[in-house]
């Protein structure tokens, strides 16, 4: 039986947080956050909760209509093989024709990119530096085995162009207002075609992912769920997902902002999602309804 004949019960769960009021909470809580000159800690954490305000999930080609693999967020995501520095997020955003590894570094927000004199901070010039090792890390065919076996890449994206995207999130526009130069120098800090520099300033939670899931890899495209966003839902629209996360009940209860039936609510439709789409046949169901 195919997943489009396969009949399923959906629940509306009247204690579902509508995702504009919790948008515009999060957007509040980031900027305050912004504010405090927090540590690069405080930003992975908070970022780790609000996995729709990362960016990259979509591919840098143009907006796609799919989701990243498996709607997740992957926290300090390992790249198996030669050892090297690990990024503190990975998307693995798809489309039609190709797929891509998209990892994303961050710096404490109020490092600067330029000395006084003009030229890139030690800082940035590191960071700038880490994008480069990974680029040489994608380039060696043994580690592109290995990621895919870690990771599990399906054969459904194995078959498309794969292709690199990297973003470092560095930095505040304020040190660049009243300086024109500036502004063209930080234009060329990053002139790859796979890479991208990105002022904290710049972020923004993209309305069409309130259910993505932080997560860790475990390897064999096994992970477990680190966080699951208040705004979190079921339905069979990513059900299939549901098979590759362990440890979802546990994150749902780290999360004090979901009540506790709207939690008892989702563990019980988890169970029902998983035993519906393992025996289901087909790949990632991407429609229908948020329960």
């Amino acid at each position: 039986m195919t997943r489009k004949s396969q009949a399923h019960e959906f629940e509306r769960d009247p204690k579902h947080i509508a995702i504009d009021v919790y948008a515009e909470r999060c957007e509040q809580q980031f900027r305050g956050l912004l504010s405090r000159d927090p540590s690069e800690t405080e930003v992975q954490e908070f970022l780790e909760k609000h996995p729709w305000l990362v960016p990259g999930h979509r591919t840098p080609t143009g907006t796609s209509g799919h989701y990243p693999l498996h709607c997740i967020l992957i926290a300090q995501p390992r790249l198996p093989g030669r050892e090297v520095f690990i990024p503190d997020f990975m998307w693995i955003a798809t489309h039609s024709g190709a797929w891509y590894p998209t990892l994303v570094e961050i710096e404490r927000p109020e490092k600067r990119i330029f000395n006084k004199d003009g030229t890139p901070s030690a800082d940035f010039t590191k960071a700038r530096n880490q994008l480069a090792q990974w680029r040489a890390w994608f380039n060696d065919p043994a580690n592109i085995q290995q990621f895919i076996d870690f990771y599990g890449i399906p054969s459904s994206l194995r078959q498309r162009t794969r292709h690199l995207h990297m973003i470092l999130i560095y930095g505040r526009q304020s040190e660049f207002e009243q300086c024109p130069t500036l502004v063209a120098r930080r234009g060329s800090l990053l002139p790859g075609h796979d890479e991208e520099l990105m002022s904290y300033d710049r972020i923004d939670h993209d309305i069409a992912l309130p259910d993505a899931i932080a997560v860790t890899a475990v390897g064999q495209g096994k992970f477990r769920a680190l966080w699951v966003p208040t705004t979190f839902a079921t339905g069979a629209f990513l059900a299939e997902r549901l098979l590759h996360i362990g440890g979802l009940s546990e994150a749902i209860g780290r999360n004090p902002e979901i009540p506790i039936d709207r939690k008892d609510f989702l563990n019980r439709r988890i169970i029902y999602w998983k035993e519906w789409a393992a025996s289901s046949r087909t790949t990632e169901f991407h429609t229908g309804h948020r329960e």
